[in-house]
């Protein structure tokens, strides 16, 4: 009876051990999941606000936009009939008669309708454009201001570590309710140093970028802006059906008048949204050179229409905008951009402060940030018979006891966030972007008209960030995305 005793004891102890050893791995696993989903969301969150920030700087783009369009249609309205009188027309045959000459039948309709009926209309109307986008922009500025302090808020003074921190012990004791304690520690390193995977990769992963180190966000809102084709260019031409008769030469060249609109806009430098709308009449004619000369050429003359400029500056004096086009404004129509007079804005701030990985996380290839934690067992908490059991050894049997290494049991798990697009994981498919097809397939795409296999590099203006548990060891995972033609690139 009493060796029987004796292996019921040893089972019951190694049953114990045993469970609280598979409990707390498990336990591992889920802390360092919680941690790293965390982290994840961190991320996700950061990439969502960088994208609200661009949102509000192409409304910022477009709000100059619509109030330079303003100002272009009010002088438009205002100019239109001394330059072309035959618009006044009763029946709207002399603005027909005059597309002939002088542009073409679209912009005589429009010629016609505009002096007839809506001058006034559209002069009062664009009138108050300027003011309503200018409080829209008031708008954008509260918005850019609170997500700024959102941003700041998770990233101030270890707030996210100390969150995490929280997270992390509430989910180890909802494992371990009503059955002892349970603390977790992060994981600094392995025995023996060297490099390891159990570090917090979170420190230093992320960098606030201010002032001159602001170029990515402004490339980002340029092109976000340029999706928007009246932000981009604003432009046509309206050519004369026949030619133009102010000039025996210039007829014989068969030379054609035109209105020429011409706009667009562009971000100057990192602080300045500037737009511009113009539109002129070029008029071709004979031009004689020198008194009494016999030498006569035909020459191009312009006569502007309309205008409007307008600029978001917080800065007060006028920066060098850098030869910006505008939409070919001020190449193109040079009276009616010397008559635009720009109006400012000065409740604008510029493009805003955020955060972006920093720049050695940005150089990696594939930047996979790994959190190590560890849980940690007291042996007096154990379920065993040296510990929390109510079955207690005596004297002939302590041999038996579990005698822990250092009187507590552990348990390491390391949790691994990577980015990856969701839909490359979800078979081949194809996508345009401009003038270039691309074939997505599993985990990368290819560029369809050329050699070229890549793939999308994480950031922080992407919330695509994922989680998985890794091995707790030096040995790099290969990522799906890594694998082409059976190599593994590093």
């Amino acid at each position: 009876m009493l060796g029987s005793l004796t292996a019921l004891f040893f089972l019951f102890n190694t049953g114990q051990l045993s469970s609280e050893k598979t409990k707390l791995v498990n336990t591992a696993d889920a802390v360092a999941y919680s941690a790293a989903v965390m982290q994840a969301r961190a991320l996700n969150f950061d990439a969502y606000n960088n994208r609200a920030l661009v949102a509000n700087e192409v409304l910022v783009a477009q709000m100059v936009s619509l109030s330079s369009w303003g100002q272009y249609a009010s002088t438009h309205a205002g100019n239109l009939l001394a330059v072309f009188p035959e618009c006044a027309s009763s029946d709207g045959s002399g603005a027909a008669a005059g597309a002939m000459i002088n542009y073409d039948f679209r912009y005589a309709f429009m010629c016609y309708l505009t002096v007839q009926y809506a001058s006034t209309a559209i002069a009062e109307i664009a009138a108050e454009i300027p003011l309503l986008t200018q409080k829209v922009v008031d708008a954008v500025e509260l918005n850019k201001s609170a997500i700024k302090a959102a941003q700041a808020y998770l990233h101030d003074q270890g707030r996210f570590e100390r969150m995490r921190a929280t997270v992390m012990q509430e989910v180890a004791d909802s494992n371990y309710a009503n059955d002892g304690r349970i603390s977790v520690e992060p994981a600094q390193g392995m025995a023996g140093g060297g490099a390891s995977p159990m570090t917090d990769d979170w420190k230093g992963s992320t960098l606030r970028y201010t002032g001159d180190q602001r170029t990515r966000i402004g490339e980002v809102a340029k092109l976000a802006a340029y999706s928007d084709g009246f932000v981009k260019d604003r432009r046509w031409t309206a050519t004369a059906l026949m030619p133009s008769p102010f000039g025996f030469k210039c007829l014989l060249e068969m030379r054609t008048n035109s209105v020429k609109r011409r706009g667009g806009t562009e971000l100057v430098g990192l602080d300045e949204w500037q737009a511009e709308d113009t539109e002129s009449y070029w008029r071709w004619q004979d031009v004689r050179h020198g008194f009494l000369s016999f030498f006569t050429s035909c020459d191009q003359r312009e006569r502007p229409i309309g205008w409007g400029e307008q600029r978001a500056d917080p800065n007060s004096v006028d920066r060098d905008d850098g030869g910006a086009l505008l939409g070919d404004s001020r190449t193109t129509n040079p009276g009616a951009h010397g008559n635009a007079s720009s109006g400012q804005w000065t409740n604008y701030s510029g493009l805003p402060s955020y955060y972006d990985l920093s720049p050695d996380w940005l150089a990696k290839p594939d930047p996979r940030m790994k959190f190590a934690v560890r849980v940690v067992r007291a042996a007096a908490d154990a379920r065993t018979s040296d510990g929390s059991s109510q079955i207690r050894p005596s004297e002939r049997i302590n041999k038996f006891n579990g005698n822990l290494a250092s009187g507590v049991m552990s348990a390491i798990a390391t949790g691994e966030v990577y980015f990856a697009r969701p839909w490359f994981n979800s078979g081949d498919e194809t996508y345009t972007s401009g003038d270039t097809t691309y074939l997505v397939t599993k985990n990368q795409y290819a560029v369809s008209h050329g050699s070229i296999d890549t793939r999308e590099i994480g950031s922080l203006f992407n919330p695509y960030w994922q989680v998985r548990l890794v091995a707790n060891n030096d040995a790099k995972d290969v990522h799906p995305q890594q694998q082409k033609q059976g190599t593994v690139l590093p």
